[in-house]
């Protein structure tokens, strides 16, 4: 759904099923990043294509990317970039106009998405030109600069890492 001028409109979806529950927005672009499902009785489903959904013109552009990702895998960069951390281990950056996969930054080793949504899974947080990445397999957490695509720190945590969020000026 699409709110603007006064109206509500709701956006076509590529396929019969679909949903677009998690989303990110940018206040760089007018284009919300979201996960993409198509499985209705799914109790987890792994996608491998995110969803560019475009509020200027209420379209839909689907990207594969190759590797699939969780609900806490999502973030926006400070030019807008569509960010997703995937299982692959890698920070993929989208440029959400075109949807091409610009850059992938390996992170983190390969994981998979637990079962139970409560559990600890890589997160991907974004303040500013960083990126934040933790990993509870080695209870660590990454700083990406995401103009250079650089890993530019490391640290280990003391206990497992299990949600991130950040607060900026």
């Amino acid at each position: 759904m699409v709110y603007r001028e006064g109206k509500i409109t709701k956006v076509d979806s590529p396929d019969t099923y679909c949903r677009m529950g998690n989303q990110k927005g940018s206040e760089e672009s007018t284009v919300v990043l979201a996960d993409y499902k198509t499985d209705p009785d799914a109790e987890l489903e792994r996608p491998e294509r995110i969803a560019l959904i475009d509020t200027s013109n209420s379209t839909v552009n689907l990207v594969e990317l190759g590797t699939s990702y969780s609900f806490r895998s999502l973030g926006r960069g400070l030019h807008g970039e569509a960010l997703v951390l995937g299982t692959d281990g890698s920070l993929h950056v989208i440029d959400p106009a075109s949807g091409a996969v610009t850059a992938s930054i390996p992170v983190i080793d390969e994981w998979e998405e637990p079962v139970e949504w409560q559990q600890p899974r890589p997160t991907l947080a974004v303040q500013g030109h960083t990126a934040y990445v933790t990993d509870p397999g080695s209870s660590s957490i990454h700083a990406v600069d995401l103009e250079s695509g650089d890993v530019i720190e490391s640290a280990e945590l003391p206990h497992v890492p299990n949600e991130l969020t950040g607060a900026g000026d």
